[in-house]
């Protein structure tokens, strides 16, 4: 590690346990000067409750359903935080609503446009701002959540889907963003179900659109009526209503829909792939 990366890595360290202080639930900070993923790390696997695993440089993220997760080296921020095992949909509403309004806590004039497209992706003007993985460990489980803040532009299909507080017109230090969503996991961990789906609803940006989701039974499109953020979604299909639990669902296209009058087979504009 170069003389620059120890003295920053020990200012993170210095910076966010001094953050700490007055927390409910985020008691102890490691931070790792680069690692492929802080969900994956050793000192993840081997942290307590009330921790939170951070790294300078993250070079391989990983998403929901094993997706990938695109990292751009120092431009991110990414976290995982070693909590006590609840109800994995419970966790993503607390990830979803954290990331959120740490986002939107950094975006001054911009702080409204931050949504949640369900179940815990935080986006703006349909693009992806940040993403949160939940992973069940014996008695604990590990939120992590990345997001995107110096990113000037996105190669490749990326472009269309992604979005930074870069581009979005402000370049906080990633420390701020970092403190910012420390202090609102800590806040979420411990308000009330009630609580946590009335912020949810205020940032819902999936109700009333349209998307294709994922399901078992196989694909399923249709208009979001209703949305219970732990439960799942009901969803208005050409064939009627149907529910959609949260388990085992997830949104594979989402955005403006047309059929194509061919072949039948479905096509998109101003769509968001997962």
């Amino acid at each position: 590690m170069t003389g620059a990366w120890r003295a920053s890595v020990d200012d993170w360290r210095w910076r966010l346990a001094h953050g700490c202080t007055g927390l409910r639930s985020i008691h102890s900070v490691v931070v790792l000067a680069e690692t492929e993923s802080t969900q994956d790390a050793p000192e993840t696997r081997a942290a307590a409750a009330g921790t939170l695993v951070t790294a300078w440089r993250q070079t391989a993220g990983r998403g929901r359903f094993g997706r990938h997760w695109a990292d751009t080296g120092e431009e991110g921020v990414a976290a995982s935080f070693v909590v006590a095992a609840q109800a994995p949909e419970r966790l993503a509403l607390i990830g979803a609503v954290a990331a959120a309004e740490a986002c939107a806590s950094v975006l001054d004039s911009r702080a409204d446009e931050v949504g949640i497209k369900w179940p815990n992706d935080t986006v703006v003007g349909g693009k992806k701002l940040a993403g949160v993985l939940v992973e069940r460990r014996g008695d604990l489980a590990v939120i992590g959540i990345g997001i995107n803040v110096a990113q000037r532009a996105f190669a490749g299909d990326l472009a269309a889907r992604a979005t930074s507080l870069a581009i979005l017109g402000t370049t906080p230090d990633r420390m701020d963003v970092l403190l910012a969503l420390m202090r609102a996991l800590d806040d979420a961990l411990d308000a009330s179900d009630a609580h946590l789906a009335a912020r949810f609803a205020r940032r819902d940006a999936l109700r009333g659109t349209r998307a294709l989701f994922s399901t078992p039974e196989g694909p399923v499109e249709g208009e979001v009526v209703s949305l219970e953020p732990m439960r799942g979604l009901v969803v208005r299909t050409d064939s009627g209503e149907r529910f959609l639990p949260a388990l085992t669902t997830s949104v594979a296209e989402w955005g403006v829909f047309r059929r194509a009058s061919v072949d039948g087979r479905l096509k998109t504009t101003d769509s968001e792939r997962r």
